[in-house]
């Protein structure tokens, strides 16, 4: 199957013998843009051709994948950072960029990512579309189209998730999934899978620091023990320093976190369910001020979230993010 020829063939594929030959030396200029130790639990499977869906946390997220994963693959990426160096250096191992905010282009993405999985070739995404930036979300909720790539491609999914523990990264491979044409249970089932792999890494690195810190506690839960961090031991401000260093890691967000902060929140995905959107509703405080709405979503964060546009600091006073403020104002205006 692989290397046959075919009509259309996407621009990604283009030179594709090259691509296979530079990768390990672009994987060496990939791992100059990480910090840290990599640690990886599980192994690839057996064949050659699948779709990998890997969380997304921060910059460092697309060569942590490169090196985990170490084979040859192709990649969807947003065209924002096409023109960086950054992006060349994408482009050379062989990207399918795509603007999220053109219908007509997310189209032909999917469709080139298709072909590019039923030539034979390992196609990757990020299915969150933006970083997971939630204080209480181990996986934000997905879109389907990673299961119907899956399905029209005859492929395999293979979930990928990372963490990061200060100066350690952490990945693991996890095993194929075959998705049903019942795409909502699917992309749950997908979904579940995923923030179970991040839950046992997060509770991996409890259990590697529990003689370390003494802010990791240890309880027996059945006969086994269960370890856990200490919430007074936490600074108030840790998340917001948290986030605030992954924006300042990036070169885009560096200088107008607000602004990007409000760019991706439209892509944060919000399920079109009676019972998601009434859980919206009913775990928000809204009054109306003018004609526009605050919300005061109740979350984890210091005092949830309180403002007029999405990344208020100095009204939010807090970093947190994770939820689709304008998604939910557009349905109250109904």
């Amino acid at each position: 199957m692989k290397g046959r020829k075919i009509s259309n063939r996407p621009d990604a594929l283009k030179f594709s013998k090259i691509k296979e030959l530079i990768h390990p030396l672009l994987l060496k200029a990939f791992s100059s843009k990480t910090t840290g130790n990599l640690i990886v639990d599980g192994q690839l499977p057996n064949c050659d051709n699948y779709l990998i869906v890997a969380n997304h946390l921060c910059i460092e997220d697309i060569p942590t994948l490169a090196q985990a994963v170490k084979k040859h693959f192709y990649l969807l990426v947003s065209d924002e950072d096409k023109g960086t160096i950054d992006g060349i250096g994408l482009s050379l191992n062989g990207v399918e960029w795509v603007h999220r905010l053109d219908k007509e282009s997310r189209q032909t993405a999917f469709k080139n990512g298709v072909e590019i999985l039923k030539r034979g070739e390992i196609f990757a995404m990020y299915p969150e579309a933006t970083w997971n930036l939630s204080p209480n979300a181990l996986i934000m909720d997905m879109n389907y189209g990673c299961i119907r790539m899956a399905l029209e491609a005859g492929v395999p999914l293979l979930p990928v998730v990372s963490f990061f523990f200060g100066e350690e990264r952490h990945t693991k491979i996890g095993n194929l999934y075959y998705p049903s044409s019942d795409l909502k249970k699917s992309i749950g089932e997908l979904r579940d899978i995923m923030a179970t792999l991040v839950f046992c890494e997060i509770e991996e690195n409890y259990e590697r620091n529990y003689n370390k810190n003494e802010s990791i506690m240890c309880s027996k839960e059945d006969g086994k023990n269960s370890y856990y961090e200490k919430r007074s031991n936490i600074p108030d401000n840790y998340w917001d320093e948290y986030v605030s260093k992954k924006y300042d890691a990036y070169e885009r967000a560096r200088s107008d976190k607000n602004g990007v902060r409000e760019f991706e929140s439209q892509f944060i995905f919000t399920p079109k369910t009676v019972e998601y959107q009434f859980f919206q509703e009913f775990n928000s405080v809204t009054t109306e001020n003018e004609g526009k709405y605050i919300i005061r979503r109740i979350t984890s964060e210091k005092k949830g979230y309180e403002g007029f546009s999405f990344g208020e600091e100095e009204e939010k006073e807090s970093f947190g993010f994770g939820y689709n403020e304008k998604v939910l104002k557009k349905e109250l205006k109904r």
